[in-house]
């Protein structure tokens, strides 16, 4: 399977603006999806991988703050850069607390200093997705030797006297077999 591009919304109620901030990045490596409205992509980022998430601030359906927050809550791994006017201290903390913010730019901004966040906003979003694939098989692992515990107790439990070696069969699935652990192999499959 080919790798696809990392896929960037960029909103903004400002169409002028909007075009800027596309037109800034469409010569970069992504799918680059661009919306006058809040709501479409918050539809968008429910729907689909969105790597990273650029909006404006000061919007009339919702703030920058309240879209990030939302779209945190659909998916944690959406890395939220915001574009800002207002240069207060109200503006990044509202940001930071709804929306886990990972950067702020003030308009105008540099060109290269938005390629250089959203690069860096995609590169975040990749190890937030590893963790979790982390998260997600440690899981299955807990899970997975929970149930051999309860259908047969003791079975990760290894006793031994101090120094003693402990050997591995060579095919332990045959050793299984003999004593009677059935179905063992089919649960490891669905676990993995």
């Amino acid at each position: 399977m080919a790798n696809k591009q990392p896929v960037v919304v960029c909103v903004d109620d400002d169409e002028a603006m909007l075009s800027t901030v596309v037109r800034c990045l469409k010569r970069e490596p992504f799918d680059i999806r661009s919306t006058l409205s809040a709501s479409e992509a918050l539809g968008w980022i429910a729907s689909g991988d969105i790597s990273v998430l650029v909006s404006d601030y000061d919007m009339p359906e919702m703030t920058g703050a309240q879209l990030a927050g939302h779209a945190r809550r659909l998916r944690p791994e959406t890395v939220r850069i915001l574009l800002t006017g207002k240069r207060t201290l109200e503006t990044a903390i509202d940001g930071i607390n709804q929306g886990e913010i990972f950067k702020f730019l003030n308009k105008p901004f540099d060109s290269e200093q938005l390629r250089g966040a959203v690069r860096a906003g995609v590169e975040r979003n990749r190890e937030l997705i590893e963790m979790s694939g982390d998260r997600q098989r440690r899981m299955r692992r807990e899970a997975l030797r929970a149930a051999l515990e309860s259908e047969y107790p003791g079975i990760s439990q290894v006793t031994r006297a101090a120094g003693e070696p402990y050997i591995v069969p060579t095919d332990p699935w045959s050793e299984a077999a003999e004593l009677g652990l059935t179905g063992l192999a089919a649960h490891l499959e669905e676990s993995a």
